[in-house]
Order: structure tokens, then sequence, then C-alpha cells
């Protein structure tokens, strides 16, 4: 199975949750793991790092479909 790429504009769920999560920017820590900044949809002062590896684990998130801006 292909291990998606992680891409800043990109929306998460947590599961068992409906807060939605957008990938802000990536960056790596001190031991070279890569980290995600989310910002929560709505509400932009909602802020978590959260490790990429986290992030594609189809039991923790789930990566939404792109929004197209034009049906916004």
């Amino acid at each position: 199975m292909a291990r998606r790429e992680v891409l800043p504009g990109q929306r998460y769920q947590q599961s068992e949750s409906t807060s939605i999560w957008e990938v802000r920017d990536l960056t790596k820590d001190g031991e070279g793991i890569a980290h995600a900044r989310l910002n929560r949809v709505g509400d932009p002062t909602a802020v978590k790092m959260i490790s990429v590896s986290a992030l594609k684990d189809t039991r923790l998130y789930r990566l939404l479909p792109p929004v197209d801006i034009e049906t916004r």
C-alpha cells in the first residue's frame, strides 16, 4: 500500500471527533522526526503539533477530500 504524503492545506479528521484540522506547515524536531502544525478549521487560534506518522495512521486520522475553493 502506498504511503501518502502529508502536505500543507490538507485536512484531517481525528477518529471519533467532528473537528477538522488543516495542515499549516511541516517541520522536523531535533531528532529528525517530521511533525505537522495543524489549525482547527473554523478556529485559527486552536493549534496543535502532531507527528506526520500519526496523521498517516488511519486508525487515528482520516484524510479528507480536497476542498474546491470555487464551491465554498
